[in-house]
């Protein structure tokens, strides 16, 4: 129990004395992290409206040839 009480004084200590670096150093590598994924999200969208596009070409064409088979001439 002494080993725990004085484990977490010592990472008071630790933040106190180098939080705003820690802090700092943290948020300099999660501004990389956020950017890249931002790029990952910005990539699936346009792989996504191509595919929608896509699809929505093929729905058409096959809805106009069903029209046209059943459609009397």
């Amino acid at each position: 129990m002494a080993r725990f009480v004085l484990g977490a004084l010592a990472g008071a200590f630790v933040m106190w004395y180098w939080g705003d670096g820690v802090r700092e150093y943290l948020d300099s590598k999660s501004r990389d992290v956020r950017g890249r994924a931002a790029d990952t999200l910005q990539s699936v969208e346009e792989t996504a409206e191509g595919v929608l596009d896509r699809a929505k070409e093929q729905v058409s064409t096959t809805l106009q040839a069903g029209q046209a088979a059943i459609r009397p001439s």
